[in-house]
């Protein structure tokens, strides 16, 4: 598959088989993840690759579990619904769309781990050069998976509710900071077009272009 249409192809997939992945896949995936731009050459990043069952279970709990309270948060309640009812229909919601978690067989988590102390006013901003390359590396990741035929999806929000548990899972020292995760497996289909309520507000590219200036927009479908 090439790259144009791995990116157009890449979808979001929550939707698992328990289907194990081979290992000179998983390598190949993993090497071309790390083959991303890294600020100052600094290779400040790491891939934290979960494939022992227990530890698979306890991630795919921690995702399950965090994902209840952000629908929860993000989704308004029912008409009369008391707070503890719309916390279960959260926690029932995330077991309905997360319902295959359980049995994917890998987990990647993309770790900023510092290797460069940035001088002064370069501090800050090292740190954001630092998490954007693990942003790129694990984008390219998604697009070797799905070049593969594998499916990922880049999962920030909901384990950050659960964060504390996700770094006694992996055994995060307190300085690598986790940045995005994502399942990692063959799908039981890949979603194609777009959700009803995002194909409503989705913008199209054209609109998202400015050229020479700020508000110059390139409108038009495409």
């Amino acid at each position: 598959m090439e790259v144009g249409q791995a990116i157009r192809k890449r979808r979001a997939v929550r939707s698992y088989l328990d289907t194990p992945v081979a290992p000179d896949v998983l390598d190949r995936v993993l090497s071309l993840g790390l083959r991303a731009p890294t600020g100052s050459g600094a290779q400040s990043w790491a891939m934290v690759v979960v494939q022992d069952a227990d530890v698979r279970a306890k991630v795919a709990q921690i995702v399950q579990d965090g994902a209840s309270t952000y629908f929860a948060l993000m989704r308004p309640k029912a008409d009369g619904a008391s707070d503890e009812e719309h916390a279960a229909w959260g926690r029932e919601y995330a077991q309905t769309v997360l319902g295959t978690y359980p049995q994917v067989p890998v987990w990647v988590l993309g770790v900023v781990v510092p290797r460069r102390n940035y001088p002064g006013p370069m501090a800050q901003w090292g740190r954001s050069d630092d998490i954007i390359s693990v942003a790129f590396a694990m984008q390219n990741l998604m697009l070797a998976a799905r070049a593969e035929g594998l499916g990922t999806v880049p999962t920030t929000a909901f384990w950050k509710f659960e964060e504390t548990r996700l770094r006694e899972a992996l055994s995060l020292p307190e300085e690598v900071e986790p940045v995005i995760l994502t399942p990692l497996g063959h799908p039981t289909e890949f979603p194609t077009g777009k959700a009803p309520a995002l194909a409503r507000t989705f913008k199209t590219w054209r609109t998202l272009v400015h050229d020479d200036r700020y508000g110059n927009v390139r409108d038009g479908e495409g």
